[in-house]
């Protein structure tokens, strides 16, 4: 009876320590693959280029409204995108913002002009993957004739996908678009390539008050 006993709590212990292993293991993959991620996604704000389809650049108007100092402290969104087809739904901080960085969030580059400069580029960049980061997880799945908009300051802005391509992921980002259009930029890691990053332009085609 004694003998019994013991193997039970043998086996007890030995389970015990099998489920904490497992449960360490699961965590410290997760931590790995999402700095694995983090590495994955190369952009520099620092390096983006900005190349035109027409060697005429339309200077671009100054933004109607500057947004105002966002307090860090209050989970606060300056606007959010949304793509029906792939059912995102998700805000964004202001560019300057502390919260504004791609490893939580959604990220405003730097070089980007909010969506109310006429002949702007609002520049979204977004981890994909399978992690709780990686909200541009399903970027792949759109086509072009696509939409997204984008609700700012009070209206809501339509794009349209108009190009879709890749680029080396050497920390160097070209964004190949209309100057005389008004567009939304789309950066993340392409679908089981760890060598790309595919960008997405989208080209606002309608607006509308809220």
């Amino acid at each position: 009876m004694r003998s019994n006993l013991k193997l039970t709590i043998t086996i007890g212990i030995i389970f015990v320590f099998v489920g904490i292993g497992f449960l360490s293991y699961n965590f410290i993959s997760e931590r790995r693959e999402l700095v694995f991620s983090n590495f994955n996604l190369d952009l520099s704000d620092d390096n983006i280029t900005k190349s035109q389809t027409n060697e005429e650049e339309t200077p671009k108007e100054d933004s109607a409204q500057e947004t105002t100092e966002v307090d860090e402290n209050y989970e606060y969104y300056i606007g959010k995108i949304e793509i029906p087809k792939i059912n995102l739904t998700r805000g964004f901080y202001d560019k300057n913002s502390s919260l504004n960085n791609v490893n939580w969030n959604i990220k405003v580059l730097k070089e980007s002009d909010y969506p109310n400069v006429n002949n702007g580029n609002l520049i979204l960049a977004g981890h994909s993957g399978n992690y709780s980061n990686s909200y541009f997880a399903n970027l792949y799945k759109l086509d072009k004739g696509d939409q997204a908009y984008i609700y700012y300051d009070n209206v809501k802005y339509i794009y349209e996908v108009v190009d879709i391509y890749n680029e080396d992921k050497d920390g160097n980002v070209k964004i190949k678009r209309n100057p005389n259009k008004t567009v939304l930029t789309l950066i993340t890691c392409t679908k089981d390539d760890e060598e790309h990053q595919t960008i997405y332009i989208l080209e606002l085609v309608d607006k509308n008050n809220l």
